[in-house]
């Protein structure tokens, strides 16, 4: 009996034994081996760790304007692990966020320890909420995205979503700088979300962002907005672009698209709108391409604004029917002529025959088509232009005009901007500077500039481009005080299976003054709905009151007569002996080239200022005797078109108004020489 007592103690002493082990071992398990990871599992259930967000730079305009900056809104959240009655809790809480209970409810009732029930609560309700004094439920602010110039320059700016992170256009390129470094405040805290006293508590302050300002001007920005609202409004058109630039630094001074939208509540508008189509989007440009064709053209000395070239009705290259906008075609006319009346012909045959296939490519290349401009905006564009290998002569024909070949808007004034900035190919740009601790310090850019082409040959460019706006198609572009050189463009859009017979693009580029210019401007009208869709007639005007406007608040130096400066007259077609006695009394000199009668063309255009005892150049050059088109059953307008495409002149008699060509002397078909004008009778319809 004792022995079987003995053997019962002696098992129960080492399975107490056993147990004891195991207590001590697993003691050494939680105090030796986990202890740290136990430890800091302890510590992170009782940490609470917030970020605290840094302020968001703003977005400024040249001048210190705000256009984009955050403002402090108050957010609501919930800590539903500490919420004892969650149903409570939502029926006092609903009617003030405007929401249902029973959503508020699920809300609060799942698992975790934070949710957001609202990220932007009108101010006026935070003292209602905190009145309540409802346990779990905290009130806090932070920073929202707001522009308050609204719609200004809103493509360009972008937006910034929830989080006040940047999401398109300026808000999401320069997003690293903007947003800065968010801050941390680290706090100990027991079960009921109270800081513990001697617990640990520990704050890092975060790094605001930079503030950026752009190279916009915002008044510029108005007016530009203004006036394409009106022309696209005024054309029944589906959208409209008006890209303006400094050509001396590449500062991009205004960027306006209609329709636009308001960053403030961009949800409401669909993304075709928020797009900011001059630099992520391309489009064929149509005539104002024909600008580039010729400066290498005569770059490469192959042709001069006085060689002679023919304008045939049609041209034919492959199976290509390329047609001049005249039916009769403009015959034989210098190339200076040709650009003035915007001849495809023309350049047509001087892409695909005249020039050499690697030099055309090499410099509309050098202009920057088919590459990417370099602008910093995110989701730049490169436009569509084929490699040197893929085309064809059909396809140099097409490009000789502005078709087959699709560029950017951003493209075209930078190109634009090499002619009026000496043949110097500048990088543009959207910011200029950034404050950095308080002091403004101006955006490293390497703007030597690449050259394109020479001083020159821009010289002769701009020249030729300003008889366009005094002799050709650009005059609705010309501003007093301020002497315009630009190119209309009218161009189908292309769709699948060829081109669109009622939807164009028509559009302006040009620059001013002329002397010395200051700004680079293209209007761009997308599918107008007009009785006369284009570009000399809409977008034309639109550049005219937009660069008017933009000079004198610059506030340009006009080219007005003073300082004993002269204005050179229009000379063009008048009698050489009217125009040498005008000349002579202005008190300016005259050099005459040629042994018409006739003054076709003058150098300087007609618009520059010069000092007294200038020469100013007449040229008299003899034409072809020409066939007498047809003008009987014409209207004026339809008249004046007519004989401004042969380079002839009209007199009329009779009712012009709302009349039509009853006759004409000489007669169709009979032959006109130098000098000889066609004389028009009307008749009322």
């Amino acid at each position: 009996m004792k022995e079987l007592i003995r053997m019962r103690l002696g098992l129960i002493f080492f399975f107490m034994l056993f147990l004891f082990l195991l207590v001590v071992l697993r003691l050494l398990q939680f105090q030796v081996v986990e202890a740290k990871e136990l430890s800091d599992r302890a510590l992170s259930q009782r940490l609470r760790i917030d970020t605290i967000t840094p302020e968001r730079g703003d977005i400024l305009d040249r001048n210190g304007k705000i256009l984009a900056e955050s403002i402090p809104t108050p957010a609501v959240y919930a800590d539903p692990s500490i919420i004892k009655n969650p149903q409570k809790t939502a029926e006092a809480l609903a009617p003030v966020l405007d929401m249902n209970v029973e959503e508020l409810y699920s809300i609060l009732t799942k698992p975790g320890n934070f949710v957001w029930l609202t990220r932007n609560l009108p101010i006026g309700k935070r003292s209602e909420i905190d009145s309540l004094n409802l346990r779990g439920i905290r009130v806090v602010s932070l920073p929202r995205r707001y522009y308050p110039e609204g719609t200004l320059a809103a493509s360009t700016i972008g937006i910034a979503g929830i989080d006040n992170q940047g999401l398109e256009g300026i808000e999401v390129t320069y997003e690293r700088f903007l947003s800065g470094e968010p801050g941390l405040n680290t706090v100990e805290k027991d079960p009921a979300g109270r800081a513990i006293p001697v617990g640990f508590n520990s704050k890092s302050l975060p790094q605001d962002g930079v503030d950026l300002y752009l190279t916009i001007d915002a008044v510029i920005q108005h007016i530009a907005e203004r006036e394409i609202e009106k022309a696209v409004t005024g054309s029944n058109a589906k959208q409209g672009i008006l890209l303006a630039m400094d050509p001396k630094t590449g500062e991009i001074l205004a960027l306006a698209e209609y329709p636009t939208f308001d960053p403030n509540n961009f949800a409401s508008y669909p993304l075709s709108v928020r797009k900011n189509w001059s630099i992520t989007e391309s489009f064929e440009p149509g005539s104002t391409f024909k600008v580039f064709v010729a400066a290498a053209a005569i770059e490469e000395g192959a042709i001069n604004p006085s060689t002679e070239v023919y304008d045939p009705p049609t041209y034919q290259v492959g199976d290509r029917v390329i047609r001049c906008s005249s039916i009769w075609g403009h015959g034989h006319e210098t190339f200076l002529e040709a650009l003035e009346r915007s001849c495809n012909p023309v350049f047509a045959k001087l892409a695909a025959e005249t020039m050499n296939d690697d030099t055309l490519y090499k410099y509309l290349r050098g202009f920057g088509f088919g590459e990417k401009t370099g602008v910093d905006f995110i989701g730049e564009a490169s436009g569509i232009f084929a490699s040197k290998k893929s085309l064809s002569k059909v396809s140099w024909a097409n490009i000789g005009f502005g078709q087959g070949i699709a560029v950017t808007p951003l493209q075209l004034v930078v190109a634009m901007s090499a002619i009026a900035n000496d043949g110097y190919l500048l990088e543009p740009s959207l910011v200029k500077s950034y404050k950095e601790n308080g002091r403004i310090v101006n955006r490293a850019l390497n703007n030597n500039g690449k050259q394109v082409i020479s001083e020159s040959t821009a010289n002769t460019i701009k020249m030729m481009m300003r008889s366009v706006i005094v002799n050709g198609s650009g005059k609705r572009a010309e501003i007093a005080g301020f002497p315009v050189g630009g190119k209309t463009g009218t161009a189908q859009i292309p769709e699948v299976g060829g081109y669109s017979e009622d939807k164009m693009v028509v559009s302006f580029l040009g620059f001013a003054p002329v002397d010395d210019p200051q700004i680079v401007a293209l209007v761009a009208i997308f599918e107008p709905d007009t009785d006369y869709n284009l570009g000399g007639v809409i977008a034309a005007p639109v550049f005219k009151e937009f660069t008017k406007a933009t000079l004198q608040y610059t506030g340009a130096r006009t080219r007005v007569q003073d300082g004993g400066s002269i204005a050179v007259p229009d000379l063009s077609g008048k009698a050489r002996d009217a125009a040498i006695k005008e000349l002579t009394k202005l008190g300016l000199r005259v050099n005459i080239k040629g042994e018409s009668t006739k003054v076709s063309s003058q150098e300087p255009l007609p618009g520059f200022f010069v000092e007294p005892n200038t020469t100013v150049t007449l040229f008299c050059a003899l034409q072809e005797p020409r066939e007498t088109p047809r003008f009987i059953g014409l209207s004026l307008a339809e008249a004046n078109s007519l004989a401004l495409s042969f380079g002839i002149h009209i007199r009329t008699k009779g009712t012009t108004t709302n009349g039509i060509v009853a006759s004409q002397k000489p007669a169709a078909g009979q032959m006109l020489g130098d000098g000889d004008s066609v004389e028009l009778t009307f008749i009322s319809q």
